[in-house]
């Protein structure tokens, strides 16, 4: 699982030791509920708070034990923990269901306090609190997001108009799928999972989140809402992170899955209490969710070029992409390297000059802390015997000369983009190698004449 970048270690930080000295300071509120890594924890229709065990779909003992007073619950839902003040936030009265009561749980004192009650008066199935707990989002069935000030116990309407990269209407899918819930991640992103008793989808809303309303808000599709649930599933109704990051959703068939990928759904188990996953929530804020998910990946020759296509369908924690070849799928160089962009999620790159025979390219992701993820691979075979092929371009230091028609005698002669000859090498049939370490950076001309007379010339960029 991806790891958070340097700065983002910086950045949040300071949330991180105000979270520590809350600990100290209520040893029992986060201590006792967060104390085994394994659980998330889910509430039902009657407002009970249970833990829930990741790896077995075990439900463990209730922990809101005290008696309510007043209204009886009634479609409890979209339940939040705040790991700062150690309180759970829900709907104990849905608003859906009649007068509304917007609550807090302490688990120290076994009490509830009834909180400022929302601008919403439809239903609503999820909610969660911000990762450095200063507030609570939600969202009802018309698709309206909603945010609460936990210091100031005061509601804002964020917007009524969530639009995902394409410019679909999310508000409407949340309208149309009427079942789904939310959690934020500890780089304070939004991820939204919505569902009908057939289909889903899941999207995330970047950080910074907003606390004052919006005219419309972005929320980046990672799973398209024709995505069919599992078999007997009966649709999703709630998510939660743990620890290491992982996705866990469950649904109002009681089973409990996880999110592996964005086409991957592992069942865990049946909850062992009916009821349970009507709403999800967790201790963990973790910064790295789903790895990068290659959503497609093509190399096709044409007119003695290789056109090279991929597709992400999330990339958090992105760097950038390497286009890597291999004339034998073991030794790898790199072609060129692609920035990413948090608004982009198709790529493609032209290789101008593939070796003669078979061609090989995968893609390398890097994240920010520098570790890679690798693409599959993909093959090419160019049949021109008598292509002569320099690579990479641009080209850092060592430059790559390769073609059946150089002979013994064969030169590369290297002129500056104002004509002038800076260099030559001799070359030998098969690959050759140049060291341009000494060049500055620029734009360059490799001039070669095979062995038949044909002049070659190639444009190359030292960097």
């Amino acid at each position: 699982m991806k790891q958070k970048s340097t700065q983002s270690t910086k950045k949040y930080f300071g949330a991180f030791i105000l979270a520590s000295l809350c600990i100290v300071i209520m040893p029992n509120a986060k201590a006792q509920v967060c104390s085994n890594p394994n659980n998330i924890f889910g509430v039902n229709a009657n407002g009970q708070i249970y833990p829930v065990n990741v790896t077995t779909a075990a439900v463990g003992s209730q922990i809101n034990t005290a008696s309510y007073t007043g209204a009886s619950p009634n479609q409890a839902n979209a339940l939040g923990y705040n790991t700062v003040n150690g309180l759970f936030y829900y709907f104990k009265v849905n608003p859906g269901a009649g007068t509304q009561q917007f609550i807090s749980y302490n688990p120290t004192s076994n009490t509830y306090t009834t909180l400022a009650s929302s601008p919403t008066t439809a239903t609503v199935h999820s909610g969660c609190v911000s990762f450095n707990g200063t507030g609570y989002y939600c969202s009802d069935v018309n698709g309206k997001l909603y945010f609460y000030d936990i210091t100031l116990n005061t509601w804002t309407t964020i917007t009524s108009n969530i639009y995902d990269q394409y410019g679909t209407n999310v508000s409407t899918i949340i309208t149309t799928q009427n079942s789904g819930d939310m959690a934020i991640d500890g780089l304070g992103n939004l991820w939204m999972v919505t569902s009908s008793t057939s289909n889903y989808a899941l999207y995330k809303v970047s950080a910074p989140l907003p606390t004052t309303a919006q005219a419309s808000i972005i929320a980046k599709q990672l799973i398209a809402p024709t995505t069919a649930v599992p078999a007997s599933s009966s649709g999703f109704q709630g998510i939660a992170f743990n620890a290491l990051g992982e996705i866990y959703m469950t649904t109002s068939s009681n089973k409990l899955y996880e999110l592996t990928n964005t086409s991957t759904l592992l069942l865990v188990g049946t909850l062992s209490v009916s009821g349970v996953g009507n709403d999800l929530t967790s201790c963990s804020f973790p910064f790295g969710i789903l790895p990068i998910t290659w959503s497609s990946f093509s190399a096709t020759l044409n007119n003695d070029q290789v056109s090279v296509k991929w597709g992400i369908a999330d990339a958090d924690n992105t760097n950038g992409f390497y286009v890597e070849r291999s004339s034998d799928d073991k030794t790898w160089s790199s072609l060129a390297y692609v920035a990413y962009s948090e608004s982009e999620s198709d790529y493609s790159f032209i290789d101008a000059s593939p070796v003669s025979g078979n061609n090989y390219y995968r893609i390398r992701e890097v994240d920010n802390n520098n570790s890679s993820n690798y693409s599959i691979i993909k093959s090419v075979s160019n049949s021109a015997s008598s292509k002569i092929s320099v690579w990479p371009n641009p080209v850092i230091d060592v430059v790559n000369v390769q073609g059946n028609e150089l002979t013994e005698n064969s030169k590369a002669i290297i002129f500056d983009q104002l004509g002038r000859l800076v260099m030559t090498s001799t070359l030998h049939q098969g690959n050759n190698t140049i060291n341009l370490s000494n060049l500055l950076s620029g734009n360059y001309i490799v001039h070669i004449v095979a062995k038949n007379g044909t002049v070659y010339n190639q444009k190359i960029i030292k960097k």
